[in-house]
C-alpha cells in the first residue's frame, strides 16, 4: 500500500514537471494564455484560440516548459498599451513583480496584473 502511494506521488511529480505555459498576441493588445500542458501543446492552443478570436496575425509572445507561476501585466503608454509577461517563476509574488517591472521598462505607467496562473 505504501509503495502504491509513493508511486502515485512520483507520477504526479513527473506529470507536473512537464507542465508549461504560453502566451500569444495579435499585436493589438489582445492576449491569449494557456498553462498546465507541455510547451508545444500550450503554444498550439494559444495560436489556435488566438486566430479563432482575433484573426490570422497571432504570434507567440512567450512560452516555457518550466513549471511555475506566471503573470501578465498591462500598462498604458502615450500611444497605447504594453504587456509584461513572465512565465515559470518559483513564486507568485516574483512573477507579479517581474511582470510589472517589464511593463515599466517598456514605457508603461500604472501597470496592473491582469492574469496570473500556475502552470
Amino acid at each position: 500500500m505504501r509503495l502504491g502511494v509513493l508511486l502515485g506521488g512520483l507520477v504526479l511529480v513527473a506529470l507536473s514537471a512537464k507542465a508549461g505555459s504560453a502566451v500569444s498576441t495579435d499585436g493589438h493588445g489582445h492576449l491569449v494564455y494557456s498553462y498546465g500542458h507541455p510547451k508545444e501543446i500550450d503554444e498550439q492552443h494559444v495560436l489556435d484560440l488566438g486566430r479563432l478570436r482575433y484573426g490570422p496575425n497571432v504570434r507567440i509572445l512567450a512560452a516555457t516548459d518550466f513549471p511555475g507561476y506566471g503573470a501578465i501585466a498591462t500598462a498604458r503608454t502615450r500611444t497605447g498599451w504594453v504587456s509584461g509577461v513572465v512565465l515559470g517563476r518559483p513564486t507568485k509574488a516574483e512573477a507579479e513583480q517581474m511582470a510589472i517591472e517589464r511593463c515599466l521598462k517598456a514605457g508603461g505607467t500604472n501597470p496592473r496584473i491582469k492574469w496570473e496562473f500556475r502552470g
